[in-house]
């Protein structure tokens, strides 16, 4: 009897640790309650899709900037410039941009400051830095009149980007996103055109700021049934390092109506980033200007800017949306010396801190000194706020 008692305990010990190895290799192993929570967390894995985002300021062509960029009589080549940066705008899904120029053709004549028309070249070094998404909605859309708006949208598109902020007749004026099961849209709006103006039939081209357009867009693009809606503005005072009532008024204005993100540019400096609430995704930002991305503005403010990045999330089981990983990455643009032969050239650093840039062997003292400056500079300005935003880290994505 004792033998057959041990012969039984034996049994059960050796079945019982079978089981417990076999569980641990095979999943049909599992009791029914562990298998259902395995499922579940296998579920919840494959549920949530993201998508990511990059935004920076004004992208400006100055005419010493086309001027250095000139290989012939008719070819420009900018690509050169946004080399340095071209990596941490191509990891995004989506990155935008502010094009503060627009592209008439040659036959109205390159020009810079004050009325702007850019080659051709500048927009394809943009769709080769990375960019996606142009906004066309700035003070200086109308420099070279309707011809020029429509014009410089030709030339995006035949790029392969898109543009938001001015459109052709019939088109709808904002657009729509969609990558990964998420979908968003984007509307862009400017303060004013210098002066210049549309006739009536035309006024529809460019959008300018105001309460009564940007609560029916917002109702329009709301109908699309988008998981995020973004506003950009140019809007601001130049070279102010704070945002003005103006800014502030319209940024709540489109919060209240339906937008869940607020960016924008035009002070051609860096700006806070606040946090906001969206009745859409709670927890928000606005981020009111990111500063110049390129141009020949060579002073302390405007020499610099910022790449500003996130990700937004989507639990498809919830429909619950989340904005997450926000990081920002401080640029500086070098003018000055790019080879042996005293070649003249701009260039657009990454500043992950004030060591990580690479300069040029030719870069000066000063060009040293203002370039950690501008570092030191735009991250006291972003952090000036209490908001989620850090500064890049280069494992971050």
């Amino acid at each position: 009897m004792k033998f057959r008692k041990h012969l039984k305990r034996l049994f059960f010990v050796l079945f019982s640790l079978s089981a417990t190895f076999f569980a641990q290799v095979s999943p049909q192993f599992l009791n029914p309650i562990d298998k259902l929570n395995s499922k579940i967390d296998e579920i919840n894995s494959d549920s949530v899709r993201s998508v990511s985002l990059s935004f920076v300021g004004d992208l400006m062509c100055h005419s010493t900037q086309f001027e250095y960029a000139q290989i012939d009589s008719n070819k420009f080549d900018f690509s050169p410039v946004f080399e340095p940066v071209k990596k941490y705008l191509s990891e995004s899904d989506f990155a935008f941009g502010n094009l503060e120029t627009v592209t008439a053709g040659k036959d109205s004549g390159y020009a810079g400051y004050p009325k702007f028309n850019a080659p051709d070249e500048y927009v394809a070094a943009l769709k080769y830095a990375g960019f996606d998404v142009l906004f066309t909605a700035n003070n200086h859309a109308l420099d070279m009149g309707e011809a020029g708006i429509k014009r410089t949208i030709e030339v995006i598109r035949k790029n392969g980007m898109l543009n938001v902020g001015s459109h052709k007749k019939g088109e709808r004026n904002f657009i729509i996103l969609k990558k990964n099961g998420i979908k968003i849209a984007v509307l862009a709006y400017v303060y004013g055109t210098n002066g210049f103006v549309l006739p009536d039939s035309s006024k529809y081209a460019v959008n300018i700021i105001s309460r009564k357009r940007i609560r029916t867009d917002l109702k329009k693009a709301q109908a699309e049934k988008p998981d995020l809606i973004i506003v950009y503005f140019h809007y601001g005072t130049e070279y102010s390092r704070d945002a003005d009532d103006f800014q502030k008024d319209y940024s709540s204005y489109a919060l209240r109506y339906g937008a869940d993100i607020v960016v924008g540019s035009h002070p051609h400096v860096v700006q806070p980033i606040v946090n906001a609430n969206s009745k859409r995704i709670g927890k928000s930002f606005i981020a009111y200007s990111l500063g110049n991305f390129v141009s020949n503005q060579r002073w302390r403010y405007s020499d610099g800017g910022v790449i500003l990045n996130f990700t937004v999330e989507k639990n498809i089981l919830k429909s619950k949306i989340r904005v997450e990983k926000e990081n920002y990455l401080p640029i500086w643009v070098y003018k000055g010396t790019i080879d042996s032969t005293g070649k003249q050239g701009y260039r657009i650093f990454a500043l992950t801190d004030t060591t990580t840039a690479k300069p040029l062997p030719f870069f000066t003292e000063e060009d040293l000194r203002n370039m950690n400056q501008s570092f030191l500079d735009t991250k006291k300005i972003i952090e000036k706020y209490e908001n989620e935003f850090t500064l890049y880290k280069e494992e971050e994505k």
